[in-house]
């Protein structure tokens, strides 16, 4: 079963291409995130040199960016404490959180996400 995972993954790469970056804000939010796998970075402007900077190599989502300053709602919804902050929808519905550290920094790695990315991908299947 795992080598069929795999092969779908390699074989459906145009299923899962990434949208440009946008930023969203509590206007568009709910429609962004309510179909498919989608990624949202929260993130402050004074944080902006630690931005998740590997958001274009993610595939089998769509990604966007939310200002904290801009979207305070959002921030207390989904209890954002640190910055950066990435949360990984499944239509709608948060699936998973990578938090940043005390240096302001993301913990996770690119594979880390990837992986819970394809994991949520793979469950239509």
């Amino acid at each position: 079963m795992k080598i069929i995972k795999i092969l779908l993954l390699a074989l459906l790469p145009s299923l899962g291409a990434i949208s440009a970056q946008e930023t969203i804000t509590s206007t568009n939010f709910k429609t962004k995130t309510q179909k498919g796998v989608t990624v949202v970075e929260f993130n402050a402007p004074f944080n902006k040199q630690n931005n998740f900077a590997q958001w274009k190599r993610l595939e089998h989502c769509h990604y966007y960016r939310v200002c904290i300053q801009g979207s305070p709602d959002l921030k207390k919804k989904y209890k954002i404490y640190s910055y950066p902050t990435i949360l990984i929808f499944q239509n709608g519905y948060v699936e998973n959180k990578f938090k940043g550290n005390i240096m302001l920094e993301l913990d996770a790695t690119f594979e880390e996400i990837q992986k819970s990315i394809d994991e949520l991908f793979l469950e239509k299947f």
